[in-house]
């Protein structure tokens, strides 16, 4: 994975000082751009803030600009990316992406203290028109259209969120965590950053059930998956004669495994899987 890499980057404008006391909490929650195909966001006057449904689920701490750069880097964030970042505060995160990478954004948070700094570091470091920030709730708001979902949340909140990520995320999506894990989901790979933990995942296609693969000029055979998470096992039956099946890896929608001994590499398109070339072409359909 990517090192993490210092990228100058102009501060943001200084938050809003609001009063003394109260603590001051992220949210939650994520909505569709308004726009498609890369188009910049559409200009408009943003409802005034708020009071929140629920009270704010964490304490506000923002994420150390270093660490924002190892999350934007991890993901490759780039122009054609669309990144959400679920509890926004200040939305450093989003501004960055579109700043310095070129990508859309959207940040979201329940507090209104904490869209009303966000709105107004949007506003101030020239991208408007490419970041959109939304008050509202994450187990709720449609997480569809990202390609990218930063998190600094909880090691609870993670693992309540992830039902819905796998519901609503594409496969291929990727999803990066300042500070905490997903539980029993296994991060494709952890960075370190100035003593901080960097959490890194691929959204996994769903390969589980029952498969008939044909390989080019053989006979075709059926393949049985049980998956959990990007991880999956099973087993692969020719001739009446069941062998397991080995060394699967899953990235995303590309997948390689070793069944009835040739290695399969390919990709996933909902219940078909296919790859190789010529005489190493191959096919898979699932039901």
């Amino acid at each position: 994975m990517p090192a993490a890499v210092a990228l100058p980057v102009p501060p943001l404008a200084a938050p809003r000082r609001h009063a003394r006391g109260p603590l001051l909490a992220l949210a939650t929650a994520a909505s569709a751009l308004a726009a498609a195909g890369g188009a910049p966001l559409a200009a408009q006057t943003p409802a005034p803030a708020a009071a929140p449904d629920r009270p704010p689920d964490v304490v506000f701490v923002p994420t150390p600009m270093e660490v924002v750069h190892t999350m934007l880097a991890v993901t490759r964030v780039g122009p054609r990316d669309v990144v959400y970042d679920l509890g926004c505060g200040d939305g450093r995160i989003v501004v960055t992406a579109a700043k310095r990478h070129g990508a859309r954004g959207v940040g979201v948070d329940i507090d209104p203290n904490r869209i009303a700094d966000s709105r107004h570091n949007v506003d101030t470091s020239g991208v408007k028109g490419r970041v959109e920030i939304r008050q509202g709730d994450l187990f709720t708001m449609d997480l569809r259209p990202a390609t990218v979902v930063t998190l600094y949340l909880l090691p609870r909140l993670n693992v309540q969120l992830r039902p819905r990520l796998y519901e609503q995320l594409r496969p291929g999506t990727r999803v990066v965590s300042h500070a905490f894990d997903m539980g029993d989901w296994e991060a494709d790979s952890t960075i370190s950053v100035e003593g901080r933990t960097v959490y890194y995942w691929v959204m996994p296609a769903n390969v589980a059930g029952r498969w008939t693969v044909t390989p080019a000029g053989g006979r075709p055979y059926t393949m049985e998956l049980e998956q959990q998470y990007q991880r999956a096992r099973g087993t692969a039956t020719v001739n009446g004669r069941a062998t397991p099946v080995q060394n699967v890896r899953l990235v995303g929608n590309r997948i390689t495994l070793t069944a009835n001994g040739v290695t399969l590499t390919g990709r996933v398109t909902g219940d078909t899987m296919s790859g190789g070339q010529g005489a190493s072409a191959w096919q898979a359909k699932r039901g």
